[in-house]
């Protein structure tokens, strides 16, 4: 008796996966109403998690699963709430206690919301109900089962008693949410297990548990590394475990597709290949799509149009033009900051922590210095008007909270070019990003090697909001995003001329 009850609690994963597959069948995706099998990987994940050490506690506290989205990793969650709620599972616990937390309310039903769908897919009544009234709601289930879900604010899980800890979407956890130390605090009355889901994300203790795992804590991590090509489908292979039998191959490819023609794979990256990044924050331009844009012969038609974007500075910011020529599309740029300051040129680089970038830039003739100690625009438009030469100038556009004083430099250097004001939030931000995008990755854009826009950046990041809208940011508190941002209006206002419809001629003859 003795031997057989140890072979059962030695095999309660295979004696779990067979209860499954007889009881249950799957509710979406390509194996839609097949029997629930588990694959390969899912299998290895739960044979750590239920892994006993021989005083029968947990071998691991903690459990991690770590793949990139729709690979499984909330069914394989479900299934195991299953076997501890349900009576003729093997794993059933009597009065289970569980709870799930993550990010968002929305994020934490999910769990829930998976269960459920297996139920109602299988057209089986264990006895299991989620009352999602008062909002996350709870899964009850028979003889005093309940599996609790949690707020995703700071403080949540503090003060439970639970058989099973659950945090999904650990990765996405703001740094200050003290989410998994009260998990983790919660299993200690029941001798319980933790275990953490989602992908890498930027959650900097997250990122601590997925490199340097104690003893007691497993770490199941599928990724491409920051090194791997994304478009080659053997790195699709690698990172999702399961591509061909939960997330088709033909999705990737549409997936990865979509994401190289809007201008950045950052999101691709994060949730396709699990690389760690930050989901909410981009490249402006990728630095591939910039260096084919790099043509050593690139020169602007003589007399041709142009459109130019100016960022204005003060006395510790740079001033910034970037030219973006009409036929040709070549992109040329110039900066400013104040000459007359506490700080020389190479001081303002070690400040912003660039080195001895500045210095370059004003051998290059990229960057020069105005008289006084707050940029004087008259005098940078002055410079601007004489690289420009004999171009007409299309537009200048500009931000339009300093629209007197682009009027009042602009009378003063003596210029009359047609001004366009714009916003730098996520209405017309997300416009210009979208353009200067477009025109990179069209391959119209073309320019000698610019260490200019290069730093730029190197320096910017695009903050993606919840509702997908993006705004130039900077990517560390002295970075330095005037460049980035006249390149954005300049090439804005260059793809909104090109989109304008043409104008049409009727000739009536008599």
């Amino acid at each position: 008796m003795i031997t057989i009850r140890k072979k059962l609690k030695a095999d309660r994963v295979g004696l779990l996966a067979e209860w499954l597959g007889d009881t249950f069948v799957v509710p979406a995706g390509p194996s839609r109403g097949e029997p629930l099998t588990l694959l390969p990987f899912q299998l290895a994940f739960l044979r750590d998690h239920l892994a006993d050490d021989p005083d029968g506690g947990p071998r691991y506290r903690t459990t991690v699963l770590s793949t990139p989205r729709k690979n499984g990793k909330t069914a394989t969650v479900g299934a195991l709430i299953l076997g501890y709620m349900c009576p003729g599972s093997p794993l059933f616990i009597p009065g289970f206690r569980g709870a799930v937390t993550a990010p968002s309310v929305v994020h934490a039903q999910i769990v829930g919301n998976q269960v459920i769908d297996i139920l109602e897919a299988s057209g089986v009544n264990p006895g299991i109900s989620f009352v999602r009234s008062p909002l996350p709601g709870v899964l009850h289930g028979p003889r005093g089962g309940k599996l609790q879900f949690l707020s995703g604010t700071r403080n949540s899980g503090h003060g439970l008693d639970i058989d099973l800890g659950i945090v999904d979407e650990t990765g996405l956890l703001p740094n200050s949410n003290e989410s998994l130390q009260n998990v983790f605090d919660a299993v200690g009355a029941r001798n319980g297990r933790v275990i953490l889901t989602g992908t890498q994300g930027d959650n900097p203790h997250f990122r601590a548990i997925l490199e340097r795992p104690d003893a007691r804590t497993a770490v199941h991590l599928y990724a491409a590394d920051l090194s791997d090509d994304v478009s080659d489908p053997g790195v699709w292979a690698a990172s999702n475990p399961g591509l061909g039998s939960i997330k088709s191959v033909s999705f990737m490819r549409d997936a990865f597709e979509k994401a190289e023609k809007s201008g950045s794979l950052t999101e691709f990256r994060v949730w396709q290949t699990n690389q760690p990044l930050s989901p909410s924050r981009q490249l402006l331009i990728e630095y591939g799509t910039l260096q084919r844009a790099y043509d050593p012969t690139a020169q602007p038609i003589p007399d041709e149009p142009c459109f130019v974007g100016l960022d204005l500075g003060g006395s510790a910011a740079m001033t910034a033009a970037v030219i973006v020529y009409k036929e040709s599309c070549v992109i040329r740029a110039l900066a400013a900051f104040p000459g007359e300051g506490d700080l020389d040129l190479a001081q303002r680089g070690k400040r912003d922590g660039v080195g001895n970038l500045y210095v370059s830039l004003a051998e290059s003739g990229e960057l020069f210095e105005t008289s006084g100690a707050i940029t004087d625009i008259a005098e940078f438009l002055s410079r601007l008007r004489d690289e420009i030469g004999t171009h007409p100038v299309a537009s200048i556009s500009g931000d339009r909270y300093r629209h007197a004083e682009f009027l009042m430099a602009m009378a003063r250097a003596k210029v009359d070019w047609p001004l366009i004001t714009r916003g730098t939030g996520p209405k017309d931000g997300d416009n210009d990003i979208r353009a200067t995008r477009r025109l990179f990755l069209s391959g119209k854009a073309k320019l000698k090697r610019s260490l200019l826009i290069e730093a730029a950046i190197a320096e910017t990041d695009v903050k993606v909001s919840t509702t997908g809208a993006m705004q130039i940011d900077r990517s560390h508190r002295n970075a330095r995003i005037d460049v980035a941002q006249a390149l954005c209006l300049a090439c804005s206002a260059f793809v909104s001329a090109m989109d304008a419809p043409k104008p049409e001629y009727e000739v009536a003859l008599w």
